[in-house]
């Protein structure tokens, strides 16, 4: 029995597999394959497919730790293996000796151009069907080397240490390589440094720039010389001339970067376009990668070398992959579209906000003030409501109506609740293009406070005039006609429209304060667009001129130029207003619109109708409940929205805009009564940061 035992033992061990090799030396085999490959390629096409296919072997992994692991055998692997180190060395050389490296260093993030339609169809486009390009394109082995948003992400995230021993093995210390490939790219360098100086001289001169600086002549902006500065640079030999060039050329491109700053605070009277808004980003642009490109060439200084070549690599990396995506060809054509709507810093919204006592009393006489008038606004409404008319004869009525009335509140200075905070994205843009970090975070917290308590004193003003006007209205009606001026359907209709559960209130308060911040951003695009075209001077030096005088031609011009963004933004408001039903009815969808201060006034002639027993009925408390719900969303969606465009147009990310929300919703806690009364010794947005954030 023993003896069989044995027996079976021996045949089973017998048909045991071979154990097989274990996993790292696997791989380890498999990379020392495809590095020997690699360094016994001859040719720019086997060179460079042998190099992909090597990396890929490197970069793939199904998590963090199995690529991490796979890259650190590989370098181990040629750190201690000689000669292999020494072929893999020789023929990466090689390889870089014979790519070209132009096109990718002036063209990976740097867009000539950012037409939606036709780039969109192109990257679309390309994604199905490539582009063919030279094998010898640095920009072709980019893109297929970092091919997904991981594998850049996995390159941007690299440790600094691994990093370091990457740039050894490929470049060792004290050896640029060989002559022939260090002299091809430092070749490719210059020429990329010169031929964006030559963009960015271009871009820098052109009319509507030098129409905004300063000094108008093309020989005194630092444009202008830019491209002496960068043939300098490019040329130095030594590296002492090599340094002088530097640093003077450093000095030029600090001094563009202060011109546009001036071009940026002089468009409030100049105006902006499209085209220019598009220079501008492209001139930030250009001189960003121009100075990653000279501190890699002039290797100043020298112990932050390592840094800038990183700091290179990572920004063609990620830049060239972006050139790919439809999602970063939409955001950038937002951004610019964005940036132009509130680049104008100017006044397109300070003279909204009341920032000390005087002007906060003044809001309030405007306030009431504009409050009586609406109340015949809501009268008049009322009863183009009443003779139901087609929609669109309803809806020229009732825009009139609103448009008469916003056009006489601008002429005798009343003011309009909610009105505001869509028109002061410009004055928002202003303090966020100014600032950078905390102290960004407080101005914006102030500015929110300045906005919030005079948004309240203003609604307040309103609702209290609208109130007592339309109880006196209904009072003088009943006297001349003795009849109320609601019949009793239409003050229940009222009271039924109001409900903030049963009806669509919130819906079309939030719909209302898209209109209002529509409405701002019209009118400040016909004031940019007189501005820009130079309009009022134009109307001051017309023929006509001559017959109706040269005084009255430039008074008229004077007019226009103060009162043209208001007038505009008070015609679109009131008939976005009035046809927003009508345009509801012809397309069949229930839309209607919710003002804060009109659908006061309406609720305030429903009542009176009834007289002091509305105070005895739970429907009239819902109505008031109504309103506050449109105070609060009228406010907050055409505030959000334009604070939205203003943060996204400089490119605040999300991160960093809940991170604002948090302080500003910790301000409020904190110090609630700031955001509602104009207390003693409050800051303005142009205050140096706040205490509270000084301590931290």
């Amino acid at each position: 029995m023993k003896l069989r035992r044995t027996i079976q033992k021996l045949l089973r061990r017998s048909h045991l597999p071979r154990r097989r090799r274990p996993a790292f030396g696997r791989i380890q085999d498999e990379m020392l394959a495809r590095t020997r490959a690699f360094a016994s390629a001859r040719s720019i096409e086997t060179r460079s497919g042998g190099f992909l296919l090597l990396f890929r072997s490197l970069w793939t992994g199904s998590n963090e730790r199995a690529f991490t692991v796979r890259l650190l055998l590989w370098i181990r692997l040629l750190e201690r293996n000689d000669r292999l180190r020494l072929d893999f060395q020789e023929n990466f050389q090689a390889m870089l000796g014979e790519l070209e490296s132009r096109s990718l260093l002036t063209e990976a993030g740097l867009p000539v151009r950012h037409a939606l339609f036709a780039e969109g169809l192109r990257r679309l486009f390309q994604k199905l069907l490539p582009s063919a390009r030279s094998e010898a394109d640095s920009s072709r082995l980019v893109v297929s080397l970092f091919s997904t948003p991981r594998d850049v992400e996995r390159f941007l995230d690299l440790p600094q240490a691994t990093f370091e021993r990457l740039r050894n093995l490929c470049f060792p210390a004290g050896d640029g390589g060989s002559t022939a490939s260090a002299a091809h790219l430092l070749s490719g360098l210059r020429q990329a440094l010169r031929l964006l100086a030559l963009r960015t001289a271009g871009r820098g001169v052109s009319p509507a720039i030098l129409e905004r600086r300063t000094e108008n002549a093309h020989e005194d902006s630092p444009f202008f010389h830019l491209h002496f500065a960068t043939d300098a640079l490019a040329e130095a030999a030594d590296p002492g001339s090599m340094e002088a060039a530097y640093q003077n050329w450093a000095a030029c491109v600090q001094r563009c970067r202060e011109d546009l700053e001036i071009v940026h605070q002089t468009m409030e009277r100049a105006g902006v376009s499209a085209d220019l808004m598009l220079d501008l980003r492209s001139i930030e642009m250009n001189l960003t990668r121009m100075s990653r490109l000279a501190d890699v060439l002039a290797g100043a200084p020298p112990a932050a070398a390592p840094l800038a070549l990183r700091e290179l690599l990572n920004q063609l990396i990620a830049a060239r992959l972006e050139d790919k995506r439809i999602s970063s060809l939409l955001r950038q054509n937002l951004t610019l579209l964005a940036r132009k709507t509130v680049e104008r810093t100017g006044r397109s919204g300070e003279h909204y906000i009341a920032t000390n006592h005087r002007q906060y009393l003044q809001m309030w006489a405007a306030a009431l003030g504009g409050g009586l008038l609406t109340v015949f606004t809501v009268a008049l409404k009322l009863r183009i409501v009443a003779a139901h008319f087609p929609p669109f004869i309803d809806g020229l009525f009732s825009g009139t109506n609103y448009a008469v009335s916003f056009i006489l509140l601008q002429v005798f200075g009343l003011t309009l609740a909610t009105k505001q905070p869509s028109a002061t994205a410009a004055t928002l843009a202003g303090i966020v293009r100014r600032n950078r970090g905390v102290a960004r975070w407080s101005k914006i917290a102030d500015f929110t406070a300045l906005i919030t308590r005079t948004q309240l004193a203003t609604a307040i003003g309103n609702i209290v005039a609208v109130c007592v006007g339309a109880v006196a209205l209904e009072r003088l009606w009943r006297i001349v006609f003795s009849q109320s001026y609601l019949p009793a359907r239409s003050a229940r209709r009222v009271y039924e429209t109001l409900h903030p559960f049963t009806s669509g209130t919130a819906f079309y308060a939030a719909l209302t304060g898209v209109i209002l911040w529509l409405a701002a951003l019209i009118g400040g695009w016909c004031e940019n667009f007189a501005l820009y075209h130079r309009i009022a001077e134009a109307v001051s030096q017309h023929p006509y001129g001559f017959r109706l005088g040269r005084p009255r031609m430039q008074a008229f011009a004077r007019w226009l130029e103060a009162n043209l963004e208001g007038w505009s933004a008070s015609i679109a408001l009131g008939y976005l207003l009035g046809f927003t039903p009508a345009v509801g009815d012809f397309f069949g969808i229930p839309l209607d619109v919710r003002h804060v201060t009109l659908t006061t006034g309406t609720l305030a002639l429903a009542a009176a109708r009834y007289g002091a027993s509305s105070f005895g009925h739970h429907w009239f408390y819902f109505a008031v409940a109504g309103i506050g719900i449109t105070f609060v969303l009228n406010l907050g969606v055409s505030f959000s929205i334009a604070s939205f465009v203003a943060l996204r147009a400089y490119d605040v990310g999300a991160r960093e805009q809940l991170q604002l929300l948090r302080y500003v919703l910790g301000r409020l806690f904190r110090s609630p009564l700031k955001f509602l009364l104009p207390l003693d010794g409050q800051r303005s947005p142009d205050d140096e940061p706040s205490e509270i954030f000084e301590k931290r």
